[in-house]
């Protein structure tokens, strides 16, 4: 019998992350996880709606029996079952992410025995949290590459403070093998994006007038929505030849000036180009997980791990023995060459 895991939520960077990493790790590894201060290190500590909703969508993938939560709730028992759904539907209630909810099942997901739909209801572009978009196009065409079946639909946007958007997550039975992320060089395609809901378009064109001016030929779009928001952001994204993609993301707040939201984003994306690496500081957080699972990898990304990733790793080497290791600006798992 497997000896339950211990986990601190208040360690490191103190946030849901912690959550997220250990609920699937427990389901991947059948070993019963028992948390305590549950993001102690955030402003309203404990377990809010979208980390409810994680909890519950790990619980229904794998028939879990989990001890008596709600908000604010910083204790749980989580221990993973055996039964598994062929399909989810998990509504958050808010404009929380559904992007974090796909993190924490999508690898429990692929190792079912059979395929799995989650339909997810709730935020798909909201501040703090990586948007469908770079979920879809960064993260997942590398996670296809290490041998995973799986498909993401936006059907409805759901921005702040309603929420209200629609992802369907499609997976098949995959097993992941390592992976080698090191190769950038130069672009190849660079877009730009420019969403808002109940405000004028002009903000959305000024901020991508200021992504024409600062990418070359960047391929743009506005997308308006109407029936929702008040709210607005900006998505800048490049693939290189290597195939590595990054996607950086600003949101619009009262007062700032839609040309200022953009410059945010194009900042951030040309700091990223100028360091010369595939991976980007977020995108090097999400393949921490897959890369352990499947036993080994490395990638290079920017100097300097954040705390959220380093925090990442201890919660990773909470539940598997494997040596995680960052040289110079290159993420080596398992000593994977």
């Amino acid at each position: 019998m497997r000896l339950p895991v211990d986990i601190d939520g208040s360690r490191g960077e103190g946030g849901g992350q912690i959550l997220r990493t250990s609920l699937a790790l427990a389901i991947l590894t059948g070993r019963k996880l028992r948390m305590k201060r549950i993001r102690a290190g955030r402003k309203r500590p404990g377990l809010q709606r979208q980390h409810l909703a994680c909890v519950r969508a790990a619980a229904e993938l794998c028939g879990a029996t989990v001890s008596e939560v709600d908000v604010g709730s910083q204790d749980l028992v989580f221990a993973p079952g055996t039964e598994w759904p062929q399909e989810l539907r998990i509504d958050i209630g808010t404009a929380g992410s559904t992007t974090l909810v796909i993190q924490t099942i999508l690898l429990p997901a692929l190792r079912a025995p059979h395929p799995v739909r989650a339909v997810i209801t709730g935020g798909t572009h909201n501040p703090l949290c990586p948007p469908f978009d770079f979920l879809d196009r960064v993260f997942l065409p590398h996670l296809r590459a290490m041998g995973a079946d799986v498909t993401l639909t936006l059907e409805k946007i759901g921005v702040m403070p309603d929420g209200g958007g629609r992802v369907v997550m499609e997976t098949k039975p995959s097993t992941l093998k390592p992976t080698a992320i090191v190769e950038a060089g130069r672009v190849i395609a660079r877009r730009a994006t420019a969403i808002v809901a109940s405000l004028p378009r002009h903000i959305a064109e000024r901020e991508l007038a200021c992504a024409q001016e600062r990418l070359d030929q960047p391929r743009c779009e506005v997308i308006e929505l109407p029936e929702a928001g008040p709210h607005n952001l900006f998505m800048c994204e490049v693939e290189l030849e290597s195939g590595a993609r990054e996607l950086c993301t600003s949101h619009g707040r009262k007062g700032y000036p839609a040309e200022d939201v953009a410059d945010d984003a194009l900042d951030e994306l040309e700091d990223y180009l100028e360091a010369g690496v595939p991976v980007g500081e977020y995108l090097a957080d999400q393949l921490l997980l897959p890369m352990a699972v499947a036993g080994g990898g490395r990638f290079r990304t920017l100097p300097g791990l954040s705390l959220h990733a380093t925090t990442n790793i201890e919660t990773i080497q909470a539940f598997l023995d494997l040596p995680i290791r960052f040289d110079g600006d290159t993420v080596v798992i398992n000593d994977w060459a």
